[in-house]
């Protein structure tokens, strides 16, 4: 039986998100905050797995804050995640790439307090209240 395609393959970049973090990065006003979690919840977003030594149940990377609370570092692509790490552990970096709404519910159960997008590069922080008004933004089936 022939393995099904992934949903996203490896080249992924999910460029209208990252367009939403450059505008809003340049102009933050109440307009590019509205695109940018409109464009928070569509497409593909890729989490860091790097260090997961269970392929069973795999563990998303997670940072911390300069006060010590957890962050979780989300990319657009493959390239802004390896962007993101020292050249020599680049090899290293272990990723998936998740539909946009399941991969920011991961903030739902636990202690993160913020995402946040692409660090190699725009470092755009979200707090978790504009994480939640992204979701609620979507339909009962996560469109």
């Amino acid at each position: 039986m022939a393995r099904p395609a992934p949903a996203f393959p490896k080249t992924y970049a999910n460029r209208p998100l990252r367009t939403a973090l450059e505008a809003f990065a340049a102009h933050p006003d109440e307009s590019t905050l509205e695109a940018m979690l409109d464009a928070m919840t569509r497409g593909g977003l890729v989490i860091d797995l790097t260090g997961t030594t269970d392929a069973g149940d795999p563990q998303a990377r997670t940072i911390l804050s300069t006060d010590g609370r957890q962050i979780l570092p989300l990319f657009t692509s493959v390239t802004e995640l390896r962007a993101a790490v020292p050249p020599a552990a680049r090899k290293a970096v272990r990723a998936t790439i998740l539909p946009a709404p399941i991969a920011l519910r991961l903030v739902e159960g636990g202690d993160i307090v913020a995402v946040q997008f692409d660090a190699g590069s725009i470092a755009q922080i979200v707090t978790r209240p504009f994480v939640d008004r992204a979701l609620a933004r979507l339909s009962p089936d996560g469109e």
